[in-house]
């Protein structure tokens, strides 16, 4: 799940939990809930999502997007990250991104004009999922 807005969730959490409160309660590391406020981390799990959004009263949909949706409102920014924003979602430096990209773990698609010298590459949101899910089912 994408976190939809990192001012949303800070603002759900004024007053009534701090970083450490809303940790404990979710079951996470006050690093992670610390990650998705200052937009280090822009995802989670699916049960994550909901363990937040539960904790913080609100529904899932409000604070978290699914990644691949199918709503043709939904912009081309919201399903598609750069390495670097890949890299953040899945707490990787930027390096071990490009390897991981090179190596063909992580997934990515060409975007820009035909033919240009240096197409931009994007690295869909469900190939970070796919690649936590695939580091999960190891653990």
């Amino acid at each position: 799940m994408v976190l939809r807005s990192r001012s949303l969730l800070r603002e759900l959490m004024a007053g009534r939990h701090d970083t450490v409160t809303l940790a404990t309660q979710v079951g996470l590391t006050k690093q992670a809930i610390s990650n998705l406020t200052s937009g280090r981390r822009i995802s989670c799990s699916t049960t994550t999502a909901e363990r937040i959004a539960d904790a913080l009263g609100c529904q899932v949909s409000t604070l978290f997007s699914p990644p691949m949706s199918g709503n043709s409102n939904s912009k081309d920014e919201e399903m598609l990250l750069t390495i670097p924003q890949a890299a953040q979602a899945i707490g990787v430096s930027r390096a071990h991104a490009y390897r991981l990209v090179a190596d063909g773990d992580l997934p990515v698609i060409d975007v820009g004009r035909k033919g240009a010298k240096k197409p931009k590459s994007r690295v869909p949101v469900a190939s970070v999922e796919a690649w936590i899910a695939r580091r999960a089912a190891r653990s």
